[in-house]
């Protein structure tokens, strides 16, 4: 059993509660930029405020919508190209 399959079969025995802290804890040390944790406060600060962005963005129509089956279909074939 390798070392990741350890860590994983012991993860899976946490409860959903711990589960999820866990998740949270390995996702904020993969995308801090200056390898420092965000605080759960930050996290749900930061991913509130690129929603609110994001809203805001689609209110004022200053993005375009595309639809998620076309960005698949193009994906699709992009990646049959290659």
């Amino acid at each position: 059993m390798t070392a990741f399959e350890a860590v994983l079969d012991q993860a899976l025995k946490l409860s959903d509660e711990e589960r999820r802290r866990l998740a949270t804890r390995l996702l904020n040390s993969l995308e801090s930029e200056d390898g420092q944790e965000l605080s759960a406060e930050e996290w749900d600060s930061a991913w509130s405020a690129e929603l609110h962005k994001r809203v805001r963005e689609i209110r004022e129509g200053t993005v375009e919508l595309v639809d998620g089956d076309e960005v698949l279909a193009e994906l699709h074939e992009i990646v049959e190209r290659t």
